[in-house]
């Protein structure tokens, strides 16, 4: 009599990556537009929450690096610059409580310690800032 092996058991995980978009140097008329605009000391990342099933959290960060990394890609921007939204890095994977993805269902969660004098307002300006108004505050 063969031993009885146990089901493969997989859950999902949320597994949050981050990419870069990399811009070649335009002509200098367009550079000069967007320095008004955006200040030529800005740079652009993204972070993406990527869904997906596997056995452990180590094969879930694999899984979803090999999904970001075929999310890369090129474009180019209305200066006729050329854009490319490259993977950096995966930053935090958190397995999922439910078995079954539906409405309602948390697909990501983290806990930012912070000092006991920081207030909720403090944490969203800092972690947060772009859901402030245009004059730092909570809207």
């Amino acid at each position: 009599m063969e031993a009885s092996s146990k089901p493969t058991q997989t859950k999902w995980y949320a597994v949050k990556v981050l990419f870069e978009s990399i811009h070649t140097v335009g002509d200098s008329y367009h550079l000069n537009i967007d320095d008004s605009i955006h200040g030529n000391n800005m740079k652009l990342f993204e972070e993406s929450i990527i869904l997906v099933k596997e056995m452990n959290i180590e094969l879930a960060i694999e899984s979803a690096e090999k999904v970001a990394k075929k999310a890369e890609h090129e474009s180019t921007n209305s200066y006729g610059e050329i854009v490319k939204h490259q993977f950096v890095r995966s930053l935090h994977a958190f397995e999922l409580n439910d078995d079954e993805v539906t409405n309602g269902t948390e697909i990501y969660s983290r806990f930012i310690h912070v000092s006991k004098k920081n207030t909720a307002v403090d944490v969203i300006k800092h972690f947060y800032p772009e859901v402030l108004g245009e004059d730092g505050d909570m809207e």
